[in-house]
């Protein structure tokens, strides 16, 4: 990875090493160390006021990544405390800010009135790609889908569960947290979502569930109320309460 080199100030290369090894668990798709590398991109054009810091947390924001599992973000946080405290100079303050923007990508909207300027960084980046290319949107849209069925969801529940996610996104007064993140990617991941590329259309053809029960939404998370969900096997999947988007959870990750 090729980042300005005070970025890396104080920390030796075994860090990305050690961070990267994370990312080769089995079962990934889009949740990958590519992902990390095109956050970090974007990042080097991106306005933050610590920009090391950023870039240390994008790293290990999903380090640690099973789908169904409701503590992925803090298993990623402790490991960049750990990783970073043993190879890193890095301060007590300085880690404290990278572990609250790692548990920050649990619920990309919940916390927004209350969040750091970089914290909001971060979470626009890694909802970047829903403002890629129609190409990139709809391969992300793919990988999302392989990540969740059947490990963790069936079809028809993913779908569900993915309609509920875009329509809550389309929703919200704004995708993206920052001015610059709203200026760069606002309207072509409107565009990406309104178009159905990639989700087999679902916002056209699956007409409204009650999807109380489904927890498939964006860039998971673990602290919405969890219900059951209709299902024809022993699968259960549990859904964000009110407009949160949400990451780890018992069902798809579906939009980060």
């Amino acid at each position: 990875m090729n980042v300005p080199s005070e970025w890396m100030d104080g920390c030796n290369a075994r860090t990305i090493d050690r961070a990267k090894a994370a990312y080769e668990t089995a079962g990934r798709h889009y949740h990958t160390w590519d992902h990390v590398v095109a956050c970090v991109e974007r990042l080097k054009t991106f306005p933050s006021a610590q920009p090391r810091i950023v870039f240390l947390a994008l790293v290990f924001h999903d380090a640690i990544y099973v789908p169904g599992r409701t503590d992925n973000e803090q298993a990623s946080a402790t490991l960049a405390r750990d990783t970073l405290s043993a190879m890193c100079d890095i301060t007590a303050t300085e880690l404290d800010a990278i572990e609250r923007m790692i548990l920050a990508t649990r619920d990309h909207h919940a916390l927004s009135g209350t969040l750091s300027a970089d914290e909001a960084v971060i979470l626009d980046l890694d909802l970047s790609v829903l403002g890629g290319s129609r190409d990139e949107y709809v391969r992300y849209a793919k990988a999302i889908h392989d990540e969740y069925v059947p490990a963790a969801a069936t079809e028809a529940q993913f779908r569900i569960g993915r309609m509920e996610f875009l329509r809550r996104m389309l929703a919200l007064p704004n995708v993206f947290l920052t001015a610059e993140g709203r200026r760069r990617w606002d309207d072509p991941a409107r565009a990406n979502i309104a178009s159905g590329s990639g989700t087999v259309r679902i916002i056209r053809t699956v007409p409204p569930p009650n999807a109380s029960g489904l927890k498939f939404l964006c860039s998971g998370d673990s602290s919405a109320t969890q219900n059951s969900a209709p299902s024809t096997d022993s699968r259960q999947t549990t859904a964000p309460s009110g407009d949160s988007i949400r990451k780890t959870s018992t069902a798809p990750k579906a939009a980060l």
